[in-house]
């Protein structure tokens, strides 16, 4: 709880930080356009996160159902309380351990929850390097921003990152040899420092390893069904990358750019922003927007864009998904 809060703290501090720098130059100016923007194009940009969040809940559904009965609507709802704690933790590490201790109390098991939860970041991860890829050959073709220097090294080591940790996925998920062995020099770390008291506990995690590896080979043995919601996950990101484009209309600009530079750049925030050891990548995917983005956009329109960007794909799915753990946490 503890830690949370100071998650929550850095936050606003950062926040404030950001706000200041974006608003120290131009401040009247960026203020008066975000008073004036559109709300109608504002609400049609929050619809588009809303499809992301629903197609996200879509996959998750899908995979918990092979285990379980679970509706719809309940993982629509773990589905937005899951990135509010992504949203404050760094690396957005806070989901997945939330989501799989919601799936124990639900009745399924350790080995059940967390395979649900590693099939699902496989799907993540193939999904946002098939877009990431498809940007950088989109962008060569079409060079809407040409990389050079700090921001391609950031760019390549972004997109490495997240090879590796598919990777990663893949083999947890595969080998059960691999798993053991692992689990066998943690709990012996563990022992070491008198975590663990009784080394024979490693007999249960080796049971609890070969029921994920089971059904790890299960789920993937289905390929048309793998394949389907890696596409779903792919749309999903679309839904997300779109958003400044709405925000560009809520200001009256109907010019600077269009979606597919907008998919595209902001698909290389995701890939870069993503091992920005910061709760929701703080800092880092502001300065890569007003960087990526300030080809097309002049301030004080771009700084306003940034602002408006970052409220309706973090800060405002962050605040529903507080508020929707604390009405709906026990209910799901």
């Amino acid at each position: 709880m503890k830690k949370k809060f100071i998650n929550i703290f850095l936050i606003v501090i950062f926040t404030l930080i950001v706000l200041y720098f974006a608003l120290k130059d131009n401040y009247k100016e960026i203020i008066e356009l975000l008073l004036n923007a559109d709300i109608r194009w504002l609400f049609i940009g929050y619809l588009f996160v809303l499809s992301y969040t629903f197609l996200k809940s879509v996959i998750t559904n899908n995979i918990i159902n092979q285990f379980k009965s679970y509706s719809i609507k309940k993982t629509l709802n773990l589905q937005m309380m899951t990135f509010f704690f992504n949203a404050i933790t760094p690396f957005a590490t806070g989901g997945q351990p939330f989501q799989i201790y919601i799936l124990k109390r639900n009745k399924l098991s350790l080995s059940d929850s967390t395979n649900i939860i590693v099939q699902e970041s496989i799907i993540h991860q193939i999904a946002i390097i098939i877009v990431c890829f498809i940007a950088f050959i989109v962008n060569y073709i079409f060079d809407f921003y040409h990389f050079e220097g700090i921001i391609l090294i950031f760019l390549i080591l972004g997109f490495s990152v997240n090879v590796f940790i598919l990777l990663l996925l893949f083999i947890l998920s595969r080998s059960n040899k691999i798993d053991k062995l692992l689990t066998k020099y943690i709990v012996k770390l563990l022992t070491f420092l008198r975590i663990i008291k009784n080394k024979e506990y490693i007999k249960k995690i080796h049971k609890t390893i070969d029921d994920f590896n089971y059904n790890s080979k299960i789920l993937l043995k289905n390929k048309k069904r793998f394949i389907k919601l890696i596409l779903i996950n792919c749309l999903a990101f679309l839904c997300l990358y779109v958003v400044p484009l709405t925000i560009l209309f809520s200001f009256g600009n109907y010019s600077s750019f269009d979606g597919i530079i907008a998919i595209t750049l902001v698909s290389f925030i995701s890939i870069i922003s993503s091992y920005i050891p910061l709760p929701g990548g703080m800092g880092g995917q502001e300065y890569l927007f007003i960087l990526l983005f300030g080809i097309y956009v002049n301030q004080p329109l771009l700084s306003s864009l940034m602002i408006m960007w970052r409220f309706i794909t973090y800060y405002l799915p962050m605040i529903v998904g507080a508020i929707i753990f604390n009405i709906k946490n026990k209910e799901i």
